[in-house]
């Protein structure tokens, strides 16, 4: 996050929530952008009392999930014609995702905020997909309310400095990504198991 945005965050309460709410939805609509660190930036001045807890928090949910159904119409409606879509890297992850779409369904949603590099793809690969809109809205939703409440823990607990706030928070956040990955993982393997067993047993 820039020094211009962090100025500006904490000069003006309106600046700040405006801020938290553009780029927490920029953030799903065109994934560099620091929505995140923006969000527990907010927060942690929330923490020192320069801004209302609960209008941060009001922000950064309604930025988030603004952006992730953005993102959702934005799968449907342009496809992988997206720009963000046009690099080789991008449409790997995307593939990575739509195969754990395969898998795990509408549901794993609800974790696509804990998933650190992949989770931007998440939207546009339901949107993709067609998955039933109201799905996408509950599970997505549920997501961002588990990780604004995750930001708001971070960035009014967890230093008395902004430094000290960040450092700690992305270890969090990747521990817990990791975490997920693993059991991503062994679930991935089970499932594999039991359609190899249901194969032979058929035979």
């Amino acid at each position: 996050m820039g020094e211009a945005i962090q100025h500006a965050m904490a000069a003006h309460a309106w600046a700040a929530l405006l801020l938290v709410v553009l780029l927490a939805w920029l953030e799903y609509v065109f994934p560099p952008v620091p929505g995140d660190s923006t969000m527990l930036f907010g927060f942690f001045l929330a923490g020192t009392g320069a801004l209302s807890l609960s209008a941060v928090a009001l922000a950064a949910l309604l930025g988030s999930v603004l952006g992730a159904m953005t993102a959702y119409r934005l799968g449907a409606r342009l496809g992988r014609s997206y720009f963000f879509l046009k690099s080789a890297w991008a449409r790997e992850e995307l593939a990575k995702v739509e195969r754990w779409f395969g898998r795990f369904g509408p549901r794993l949603l609800a974790v696509n905020r804990f998933i650190p590099g992949v989770r931007g793809f998440f939207l546009y690969a339901a949107g993709i997909g067609r998955m039933e809109a109201r799905g996408v809205l509950v599970y997505s939703t549920l997501s961002n309310v588990l990780w604004v409440a995750l930001l708001a823990w971070g960035g009014t607990g967890l230093g008395s400095t902004w430094e000290d706030v960040r450092v700690v928070f992305r270890r969090y956040v990747w521990g817990i990504a990791i975490g997920l990955g693993l059991y991503l993982a062994v679930t991935i393997v089970r499932i594999r198991r039991r359609r190899r067993a249901g194969l032979t047993s058929s035979s």
